[in-house]
């Protein structure tokens, strides 16, 4: 109730702007056109400097030479074959000639993509570099926090505990996708503990907790200013995030505050001073 209470607050306010979603909504081609601006998204490396990898696609799809931004094919069944770096190309069961990018993007967006074995939603960037294999999922900011939060609180917490630890997830995947470590990707998907769309789970407390404060972040400058500034912070721990900002509280102490009555952004205002919620994006504009 108190979460629903805070959104009803926040969905009151202007919106504020978003995340540039990129490529998906750059490509001009007769052939396939999103219906609707898509919501930020994030580039997540996956695969780095293999070998090569099976790729598995489910129904219609196109393909893309990102470095070009040229529409090469649209194929209106799945496929399933290894991908390599060949000298001229890459290889993936029939050659591309001069091609050493690819941008698979399927039809749908919320259908699935198989790589080594693990489903990612999304689009699928390959890339050759030096002759190794390097693979990108670009996915909705949503559903990559829903992989990377889905084993991280499993301990019982407060709802409005949770609803902060989200928030403040979201903030970071935002902060990384507008500074992202090079042009190709964003973050590691490996070190976050990003495993694809199979362990999601919609039913445990943290999705739930994403869910209901959708599109919210924090902002170090907050609304009034006119610049949104989203930051990379940490509960405690900061040696996955070694630039991250410390909270001022500890996720007990946080709980500790739910348990007595404070909602999440009474929470987020003792363990991150000085910041703002804000509203990114809002579906439809």
């Amino acid at each position: 109730m108190l979460i629903r209470l805070m959104l009803f607050i926040f969905a009151m306010m202007p919106f504020t702007g978003h995340v540039d979603a990129g490529f998906w909504d750059q490509i001009k081609n007769p052939f396939w056109k999103p219906a609707q601006a898509m919501p930020p998204m994030i580039k997540v490396l996956i695969v780095h400097d293999e070998p090569g990898v099976v790729i598995e696609v489910k129904g219609k799809y196109n393909l893309f030479d990102p470095n070009t931004r040229e529409h090469i094919s649209t194929r209106f069944v799945g496929k399933r074959k290894f991908i390599q770096a060949l000298k001229d190309g890459l290889r993936w069961g029939e050659e591309f000639p001069g091609v050493f990018q690819l941008l698979i993007a399927p039809e749908d967006f919320s259908s699935t993509t198989i790589v080594d074995g693990i489903e990612y939603q999304g689009a699928i960037y390959i890339y050759d570099i030096g002759g190794s294999i390097s693979v990108v999922n670009e996915i909705n900011i949503e559903d990559y926090l829903k992989s990377i939060l889905a084993r991280q609180y499993l301990e019982p917490l407060k709802e409005e505990t949770l609803a902060a630890l989200a928030i403040t997830a979201r903030t970071n995947a935002y902060a990384q996708a507008l500074n992202p470590k090079t042009e190709y990707w964003a973050v590691d998907g490996r070190k976050m503990g990003y495993l694809g769309h199979a362990v999601t789970n919609s039913n445990t407390g943290i999705e739930r907790a994403i869910r209901a404060t959708k599109y919210l972040i924090l902002s170090k400058s907050g609304m009034n200013s006119g610049a949104i500034t989203p930051f990379l912070g940490a509960w405690g721990d900061v040696k996955t995030l070694p630039d991250a900002q410390a909270s001022k509280i500890t996720i007990k102490d946080a709980d500790e505050m739910a348990i007595k009555g404070s909602h999440a952004a009474q929470i987020l205002s003792k363990a991150f001073p000085d910041s703002s919620i804000v509203l990114m994006y809002k579906p439809g504009d």
